[in-house]
């Protein structure tokens, strides 16, 4: 049977935008391209904010982005589909990095 899969992308904003400006392009722009995706279950993201930070100075990362589907299979065919492709292209003009992690979820609460 197949099981869950989440992607957990953590992101880093082209140098200059601010997190305002990101929020626009990301949550405005950019997600309703990657919902298209047709197994993607769920969606989140999660803009950084300034205050209360353990990391003096600059952060690693501007925002992480959650996704999940029902199967790897799901998963994969979603990010080989046209609407996966455009998706993450559309992700690279925006973003300096953008690495994926693969994981199980286990809730706890």
């Amino acid at each position: 049977m197949p099981e869950p899969v989440k992607v957990i992308a953590l992101l880093k904003a082209k140098p200059g935008m601010t997190r305002e400006q990101l929020k626009k392009r990301w949550v405005d722009e950019h997600c309703p391209l990657t919902i298209r995706m047709k197994h993607l279950k769920g969606y989140r993201v999660n803009i950084a904010i300034q205050e209360f930070q353990d990391v003096e100075g600059e952060l690693p990362y501007d925002g992480t982005a959650e996704l999940w589907w029902d199967s790897l299979e799901e998963m994969k065919e979603d990010f080989a589909s046209d609407e996966g492709r455009i998706a993450g292209e559309d992700a690279d003009t925006f973003t300096v990095v953008r690495t994926h992690l693969y994981m199980k979820e286990y809730i706890i609460r």
